[in-house]
């Protein structure tokens, strides 16, 4: 957390990437277990690098998966599980919080603009991760493209119980804006702190730190 911001680096592959996040101060280590995904890691490499990994909580980002390979996330004592998904399932997204328990699970629904938000998730879930939208069936989240702010903000000021985590193309140079313009008060960094997909650049995740506490001290 910086002055009161809390935020997640996404996307990590490597130990040292995870150590130099704690070090710039965030509260919680993403990790993502889709196939599919640039960014994404096998669950072996997981067990390799997690003996090496600061003590931060960490986040287990998969996509619409099923209750067996969840289970085996579940296993790996993850603290929380962001879970993207295409709006219109409801079984598995009950079947997602009973395995994980609704505070252990934040949902990452994939709307396309104008689709109202669906407060029902909420029974389910304690946070709510709000990222950019594609058509591309295959993609969930890592694009750089910017999120609906003013979508965010709105859903976040009518269900303040819960978590809302403002992702999509959030960067040290936007984060000040984005906080003024949504009221969030975690961000979640991914691409746009790589020197290329999966790795990081370990100067870009210490500018997060300057950066947000700039926003700190120009809205003081």
């Amino acid at each position: 957390m910086v002055n009161g911001i809390q935020f997640k680096v996404c996307g990590l592959t490597r130990a040292r990437d995870a150590q130099a996040a704690a070090e710039a101060g965030a509260d919680y280590l993403g990790f993502i277990f889709y196939p599919k995904s640039p960014r994404g890691i096998r669950l072996e490499r997981y067990r390799d690098i997690l003996p090496r990994l600061p003590e931060v909580p960490k986040v287990a980002v998969t996509v619409a998966p099923d209750l067996y390979s969840l289970a085996q996330l579940e296993g790996l004592g993850f603290d929380k599980f962001q879970i993207h998904f295409p709006i219109g399932i409801v079984e598995e997204v009950e079947g997602w919080s009973k395995l994980v328990g609704k505070e252990r699970l934040w949902l990452a629904p994939k709307m396309a603009p104008g689709v109202a938000f669906d407060p029902l998730l909420l029974q389910h879930a304690s946070g709510i991760l709000w990222d950019a939208f594609k058509q591309d069936q295959d993609t969930y989240g890592g694009t750089g493209t910017k999120s609906d702010w003013g979508s965010f903000a709105d859903n976040r000021k009518r269900y303040p119980e819960a978590k809302w985590i403002l992702a999509g193309g959030i960067s040290p140079e936007n984060a000040a804006e984005a906080l003024v313009e949504t009221g969030a008060d975690v961000l979640d960094f991914n691409s746009s702190l790589e020197i290329e997909p999966g790795l990081k650049d370990l100067e870009r995740i210490s500018q997060v730190r300057v950066s947000l506490s700039e926003a700190a001290m120009g809205n003081s």
